[in-house]
């Protein structure tokens, strides 16, 4: 590997004859980097022990506790489901078998996290180096990155985006030695393709980056053999997944059902580029996609299969594009800008929440998204040699501006914008240094974009709730109510706020003070079931029974959603109250 630098305005590399001289070079940089990342993974780690943000809620919707079961579910030996898979499989399977090792989920997947996001590390200075980055920057990029907090927090979690941006670093690695082989061997683009479709058991957003590449080596080499290699490797893990979840499904269904509803999420008329709520719809991953079950089968009056359904809320963004093309190519160039912009809108929100919970962490901050926004920029622009990781930053560009923008789904892409501004940074400076004016003026556009306010909801009530629950499950009930103190002075209206205020309150047995909050919280929120049920028994708790039964009565006459619990409430009510 050449030892890249500036002579002058000119950005040069000199021959390294000594190789053991070179690794050495090499493996300094690369072992910092990699204890850099190691080191703020386990101080995070060990500060995130006591919190109540570590573990998901048991039993939940939440994407954290689907993982957990899952993987829980994988552990004791049931690696297909009976139906089709509710989740990508790949970081369920890998984590499953984590967890045989440590029997405990949640440590299992910190420390895969752990080790994947190192890996990852040491992998964006490595590749940064291939691509001909100057040795300092490299091992820059590749500590920014074990800095990212975003990456911290998703590597301790069991969530797969640590793994995602791993399998896709390395795929894109792998393509670029395949793209720059002189005469490509079928094998090794076929195992290339199979460490591929591996991966894509993890995130689909590999599909369209393995087509394109597949087409872009087939017009490298003048050959149609290297694409096809790749594409038969890409497929061989892919089929067995497919052929269970068709079964199961009794219809062609390739990963899982979450496709349709995914892209009507990002492709509707009242859609703002990054995760909505949708209709009424409880944002749970669980609870959203029995909702939208639900709404699909209502609206097309018969029973549907889970694919069905998808394929109903495909048909609905479908129906949006042809209605409204104009909205829709003004969403798209809006969802383009997003995926640039320096704003953080994680849809799961981890870091803020934790933040709220956990003193420790509120001090807590290392390299901002928009370093790897403007970087990665330039590097599209200005990266030589970069041909292949180049296409595939634009191809899964491509992929999640399709849906919707969120940043644990862009976190998968920023170790290759690391990498491309390694590699093109000096190239760019090499310019600029040389008094070409419009190389500045290409810089300063490329932060203009990564800068672009957007005016955006404000999520820190849903922050406090969540918080707060977290706190009220485990038993903190004061700290609990601070925090939903906190989320009433930004947001008085949340009726969600109330709901947590009237379970702390229930909790602390001040009975009629909990269902006056829950009084409120339905006020605000009549589609939120729990708070009806939950107002009902705080009176009946309180010992006023007549006046339960009546709010009972009354909730149930008024056609809202209401828990399944209340009917029998009802009848202990009625008996114990009557008319």
């Amino acid at each position: 590997m050449p030892d890249c630098g500036f002579a002058g305005s000119t950005l040069s590399c000199s021959p390294v004859n000594d190789n053991r001289n070179h690794a050495g070079k090499i493996a300094s940089p690369l072992i910092a980097c990699s204890l850099l990342a190691l080191a703020v993974r386990m101080t995070a780690w060990w500060l995130l022990q006591s919190s109540v943000m570590l573990t998901p809620p048991s039993g939940g919707g939440h994407d954290r506790s689907l993982y957990v079961a899952a993987m829980e579910r994988v552990a004791d030996g049931v690696w297909w489901p009976d139906g089709s898979f509710d989740y990508l499989p790949l970081y369920p399977w890998l984590g499953g078998l984590a967890t045989r090792l440590t029997g405990n989920p949640v440590a299992a997947a910190a420390a895969l996290g752990i080790a994947l996001d190192t890996l990852t590390t040491a992998l964006i200075l490595l590749f940064a180096l291939r691509l001909g980055a100057p040795r300092n920057l490299a091992a820059l990029a590749a500590c920014l990155y074990a800095a990212y907090p975003l990456a911290t927090i998703y590597s301790l979690q069991p969530m797969p985006n640590t793994l995602n941006a791993f399998g896709i670093t390395v795929f894109a690695g792998l393509i670029h030695a395949q793209w720059t082989a002189t005469r490509p061997r079928p094998i090794v683009t076929a195992l290339t393709g199979l460490f591929g479709g591996v991966f894509a058991l993890g995130f689909a957003g590999l599909l369209p980056m393995a087509a394109a590449a597949a087409a872009a080596l087939a017009w490298r080499h003048r050959s149609i053999l290297p694409a096809l290699a790749l594409l038969a490797g890409f497929a061989l893990p892919l089929t067995p997944v497919a052929v269970h979840n068709t079964r199961a499904e009794g219809r062609l269904t390739l990963l899982s059902t979450h496709g349709g509803l995914n892209l009507y999420m990002g492709n509707h008329r009242d859609a703002t580029g990054y995760p909505l709520r949708i209709r009424d719809f409880r944002m749970t991953a669980r609870d959203l996609l029995a909702d939208a079950h639900r709404h699909a089968e209502q609206q097309a009056g018969r029973t549907l299969t889970r694919a069905e359904s998808s394929a109903w809320w495909s048909g609905q963004a479908r129906t949006f594009w042809r209605e409204e093309p104009a909205l829709g190519v003004y969403l798209t160039a809006r969802k383009l800008l997003l995926f640039w912009n320096h704003r953080e809108m994680d849809d799961l929100r981890l870091l803020e929440q934790i933040r709220l919970t956990d003193p420790a962490f509120r001090a807590w901050h290392g390299t901002p998204f928009a370093v790897f926004a403007w970087a990665g920029l330039i590097g599209l622009l200005y990266a030589r040699n970069a041909a292949a990781p180049r296409l595939l930053v634009l191809t899964g560009l491509i992929g999640l501006v399709l849906f919707f923008i969120t940043a644990r789904y862009r976190l998968t892409f920023v170790p290759l914008l690391s990498v491309l501004g390694a590699a093109g940074l000096p190239v760019w400076w090499a310019h600029v240094t040389a008094r070409r004016w419009r190389h500045l003026a290409t810089g300063a556009l490329c932060a203009a974009v990564v800068a672009v306010p957007f005016k955006v909801r404000d999520q820190r009530p849903i922050d406090h709730y969540n918080a707060a629950i977290m706190l009220s499950q485990a038993g903190r009930q004061e700290e609990a109510g601070a925090v939903i103190e906190q989320g009433l002075v930004l947001a008085p209206g949340f009726g969600e706020l109330y709901f947590a205020l009237g379970n702390v309150l229930f909790q602390q047995e001040h009975f009629l003070e909990a269902a006056s909050s829950f009084e409120r919280a339905l006020a605000l929120n009549p589609n939120q079931p729990t708070a009806g049920f939950n107002l009902v028994l705080s009176l009946a708790k309180a010992g006023e029974v007549c006046a339960a039964r009546d709010a009972a009565a009354t909730i149930a006459g008024m056609g809202l959603a209401v828990d399944a619990r209340l009917d029998g409430l009802r009848r202990e009510l009625d008996a114990a109250c009557p008319r």
